[in-house]
């Protein structure tokens, strides 16, 4: 076999390998073009863009802009203004380095440069036709840069043909100008599509106002801020509620130093700061800027330098971890404010039919349109006080007015018929009677004297069986009782760490399971036994379960077991750390009221103490809500008040 000649490539040639490298889209088209004009000091950039941005891409910017010499220069390779030699590497303070884009896009495209620095008279205009010889002109112009990009990949046609639908491949560019927004909010953004705006930013330097701009108002409000900082890790902007999930991670914008990077260590903290809290299907909502040492990162190791490598992982995971979990406790938990509970005398939520009939007796005043006529007090009909005629009385009040008004015009035959009536007791009496019911869950929650405590939120009482409402000085709160006692079982498991308290069962349990049951029970069992869980096998189909743990009633031990050997199968990889999550899960469900059980003002309230003295008082541990709060103001915009 002949040996083949080496040569050195022309210069086009190789501008167009290195486009494969940088220009896989036209999104990565419009990265680099953009992070240009950042690098340049713009503070309004516009993107125009037309079939995806295959037909056609500009970008406009009002940055400092080139001389010719300069201009000249950028379009050749490994031409840079961001750095000299390479230990700049170390110290880099700008988003691009290389000086590869300008040369790369002009080789597969009908490139176009326009740009003039605020003290030079006239532009320069610099075209170039899939990378030949660039045409150079002086020309009128702003001050900025213009670049356009036309027929992209037209000398590719094999690149071309791998690109995705116009409408992909616009939705591409559009997360990308969203993620680049959001990494400068003092940066205006513009970005239209076919003569369609599809997205503006204020660019006044507000975080929120741009979150606002790109997402929306209902996301803006749903957000929770983090500023953490230690000696080697900043870690600034915001998370979103628990509430707030995206099937995807786009929701989630990361950036390092304020360059946008993708990286699976980061991500990986963002789950486990918000693990049970959410359903695992679901990705928050996060912008997140992490400032570090220059020296401690490397920016070079990927072509288009949307991925860096720390040089201390598991620092910055720690810091990123303690910075989510500090955000996600701070505002979820309503702990208690300094304001006392009134005592049950003084709590007159709902007023005796005394009190009724007392507010009734001095007049009754009732407008018409033909007239207004006041009832007498000594014409009145006497009202009996008791609340099993409270309806009677009203009846009689009515049929008074009746005869005493002059109607001015004939009125529709009405006949009254009382509704029917249920004692209105206070707050104490109310207890009184939920004591004396039989189908409360007093041996389900551990209850204390709350007499003495502290809170905000106080309950008003059950609806369906099922959902607690109370309410604090201007919220309105719905509680799923299910959902906030599980969350407070899996707490106090989870702070219980090894020492989950166990019950012996008198009788031991037999199961029938299948073979493969049984051997997934006896390779975890030794992790099994430490969470409260004494399971071995009693042949080769069946397990013998000893003791369970305490919060387990003996009716769910079997229901209990079965899930754990379903878990045990769905996984592919089993962990002593997921293993002990799913355990506690299961615990806290099982061991947690039902919806369907009566609960006392008491265990209610005690219930809401409790939940408001968990870290993540509004989702259960599978992410589900437990609590929902209605503020004022929305109360208000639902009765149209606003």
């Amino acid at each position: 076999m002949n040996e083949q000649k080496v040569q050195l490539l022309d210069q086009n040639t190789a501008n167009q390998i290195a486009a494969g490298e940088v220009v896989e889209k036209p999104a990565s088209v419009v990265k680099e073009l953009v992070e240009n004009s950042l690098d340049a000091g713009a503070d309004n950039i516009e993107v125009t863009i037309f079939g995806g941005g295959t037909e056609y891409i500009r970008v406009v910017d009002n940055g400092s802009g080139m001389s010719e010499e300069n201009a000249k220069l950028a379009v050749l390779r490994h031409a840079t203004s961001k750095i000299r030699v390479a230990e700049d590497l170390l110290h880099l303070n700008t988003l691009g380095f290389r000086g590869e884009a300008l040369p790369s896009i002009a080789s597969v495209s009908n490139f176009q440069l326009l740009t003039r620095p605020v003290t030079e008279e006239f532009a320069t205009s610099i075209k170039i036709e899939g990378g030949d010889q660039a045409e150079c002109i002086a020309t009128g112009g702003h001050t900025g840069t213009t670049i356009i990009v036309e027929n992209l990949f037209f000398n590719v046609p094999a690149r071309r043909k791998f690109l995705r639908t116009v409408q992909t491949e616009r939705r591409y560019i559009s997360e990308l100008i969203t993620k680049l927004a959001l990494s400068r909010p003092d940066v205006r953004f513009k970005l239209v599509s076919n003569d369609k705006e599809v997205l503006s930013t204020p660019g006044n330097g507000d975080l929120v106002d741009t979150v606002k701009a790109l997402y929306g108002k209902n996301v803006s409000e749903e957000l929770l801020t983090v500023d953490f900082a230690d000696s080697e890790v900043k870690v600034r902007g915001f998370i979103g509620k628990p509430t707030l999930l995206k099937g995807t991670r786009q929701w989630q914008t990361l950036l390092v130093n304020g360059r946008i990077i993708t990286n699976r260590m980061i991500a990986k903290a963002i789950d486990h700061a918000y693990q049970s809290q959410i359903p695992k299907s679901g990705f928050p909502f996060a912008v997140l800027n992490i400032t570090v040492d220059t020296e401690s990162i490397d920016v070079n190791v990927h072509p288009q330098k949307s991925e860096i490598k720390f040089s201390d992982d598991s620092t910055v995971y720690k810091a990123m971890y303690k910075a989510l979990t500090d955000a996600l406790t701070r505002p979820m938990s309503a702990k208690p404010q300094g304001l006392a509970l009134l005592d049950d005398s003084e709590l007159q939520v709902f007023k005796s039919a005394e009190a009724v009939v007392a507010a009734t007796e001095p007049s009754i005043v009732v407008e018409t349109p033909a007239a207004e006529t006041k009832v007498p007090e000594t014409e009145l009909p006497t009202l009996k006080t008791t609340e099993t005629n409270i309806s009677t009385a009203k009846a009689e009040v009515y049929s008074a007015y009746k005869s005493q008004q002059q109607s001015v015009w004939k009125e529709p035959e009405y006949t009254y018929r009382p509704p029917k009536t249920e004692p209105v007791y206070t707050i104490s009496e109310t207890r009184d009677v939920f004591d004396k019911q039989d189908n409360i869950a007093s041996n389900i929650i551990d209850f204390t004297d709350t007499d003495s405590g502290v809170d905000t939120i106080w309950p008003l009482g059950q609806i369906d069986r099922t959902f607690i409402v109370a309410q604090s000085d201007d919220s309105l709160f719905l509680v799923d009782q299910h959902a906030a006692h599980e969350r407070i079982l899996y707490d106090k498991l989870v702070a219980s760490h090894n020492d989950i308290p166990a019950q012996q069962m008198l009788i031991p349990l037999y199961i029938d399971v299948t073979a493969q049951d049984v051997n997934l029970i006896e390779e975890h069992r030794e992790e099994f036994l430490r969470l409260g869980v004494d399971i071995e096998a009693a042949g080769e189909s069946m397990l013998r379960v000893s003791s369970l743990p305490s919060d387990i009633k003996a009716d769910d031990a079997e229901d209990f077991v079965r899930e754990i050997t379903q878990m045990l199968s769905e996984l592919r990889t089993i962990n002593p750390s997921d293993l002990r999550q799913n355990i506690l899960h299961m615990t806290a469900c099982k061991a947690a009221i039902k919806a369907g059980e009566v609960l006392n003002m008491r265990q209610m309230r005690q219930l809401i103490i409790d939940l408001c003295n968990t870290e993540h008082p509004f989702t259960c541990p599978h992410g589900r809500p437990c609590m929902v709060e209605i503020n004022s103001a929305e109360l208000y915009k639902m009765f149209k008040r606003t």
